[in-house]
């Protein structure tokens, strides 16, 4: 699958115990190995005057990094068992981070006959992620991520 399809993402975070859903536009796209979803986020959420951030996921299997560019930058790879360092910059801050992945999975609603190698070549699909994040030695939280991707029926 060479061509973008334009998607509807669905992203539900659970930080240690409190949930919040965010809906965007994007695009996804497959790329020899790897499975691309494209987006851009506000900076702050309900606030357009913040700012913006693009953001770029890609899944491979047994791994995934998520690069955010704009008025935030950052970058952030997953691998289940590992911890894995990237980095986070605002005009605030900057620091150094690390992501211990607990579990990273990708799921079809009807995966029948597929084996967990192959990568989707239809819509929809879930990526499904679980991490402790730290900063300097210390965790700073517990995340429970859910990106669920389908088509944009309104395209």
């Amino acid at each position: 699958m060479a061509e973008n399809r334009k998607v509807r993402i669905t992203l539900e975070s659970i930080q240690d115990g409190s949930s919040h859903i965010h809906v965007y536009e994007g695009e996804w796209f497959r790329k020899e190995r790897s499975i691309f979803i494209r987006y851009i986020e506000p900076a702050v959420e309900g606030d357009p005057n913040a700012g913006e951030v693009r953001t770029l996921v890609k899944y491979r299997q047994g791994e995934l990094s998520i690069t955010r560019r704009g008025v935030i930058e950052s970058e952030q790879l997953f691998v289940p068992g590992l911890r894995r360092t990237g980095k986070y910059h605002s005009s605030m801050t900057s620091f150094t981070l690390e992501t211990d992945t607990l579990q990273l999975s990708l799921k079809e609603p009807d995966n029948s006959g597929k084996n967990d190698e192959s990568l989707p070549d239809r819509l929809p699909f879930t990526l499904e992620w679980e991490y402790e994040m730290h900063v300097g030695q210390q965790k700073s939280g517990r995340f429970h991520i859910r990106l669920h991707i389908q088509e944009d029926k309104n395209q």
